[in-house]
């Protein structure tokens, strides 16, 4: 994994270097929801300069309500709030992040 990401990765987290993997995921494992996400990939985007935003699904990769409730419960909601499940899948991994930044552009991993 590219050191640049993983640094982007560990200045917007609590996670420490040996904890980031490519399967690491945004929502799932780091529990970014709501504003934290909408703040992460704007962050993310301009950071390594992603073009084609247009092809970013916002409803798709994040959850759009607000969050206030430490990162624990957030995962907790997430697993017992059936209308939220769905934003634990498709989640964005730390390999999907690198391929975007590859590419220069977003791209959805199909």
């Amino acid at each position: 994994m590219k050191q640049e990401l993983i640094d982007f990765i560990t200045n917007k987290t609590h996670l420490k270097v040996d904890e980031i993997n490519s399967e690491l995921k945004l929502a799932e494992d780091i529990g970014f929801y709501g504003l934290d996400a909408i703040s992460f990939f704007e962050e993310f985007f301009e950071k390594f300069e992603i073009q084609n935003l247009d092809e970013f699904d916002i409803d798709l990769h994040i959850d759009g309500s607000v969050d206030f409730a430490p990162r624990p419960l957030n995962w907790i909601k997430n697993i017992l709030i059936k209308e939220r499940r769905k934003y634990l899948k498709p989640d964005v991994t730390m390999g999907h992040l690198e391929k975007v930044i590859e590419a220069g552009k977003w791209i959805d991993n199909k």
